[in-house]
């Protein structure tokens, strides 16, 4: 299943790409969303540092917990991903039902 999200810009679309990219033992760098703020996500990695992806809006900004819990919380795993422009698209192994809530 492919995820699209909306981005502010390229610069933020590079920078969901890869704070979301995979590490060799296909594990995520990300260990937690610790906050929404309107269209801002802050996320935590491994190493301990907080980093912040502005999305075009709230509503993409809350796809992108809602994809990281389902993935914490299940097997599901991202398979790919790629961006165009200000756009990242994730391709999970499993779909999901990433619009209700």
């Amino acid at each position: 299943m492919e995820i699209r999200f909306i981005c502010e810009d390229r610069y933020e679309a590079d920078k969901l790409s890869s704070i979301f990219t995979l590490q060799k033992d296909k594990s995520l760098f990300v260990i937690e969303i610790v906050k929404v703020i309107e269209n801002e996500v802050v996320v935590k990695l491994k190493d301990g540092s907080h980093h912040s992806v502005l999305f075009k809006d709230q509503y993409n900004a809350l796809m992108l917990r809602k994809m990281f819990t389902e993935i914490s919380l299940t097997k599901n795993k991202i398979v790919s991903m790629h961006n165009r422009g200000n756009e990242v698209f994730i391709d999970l192994e499993h779909s999901i039902n990433i619009l209700s809530d």
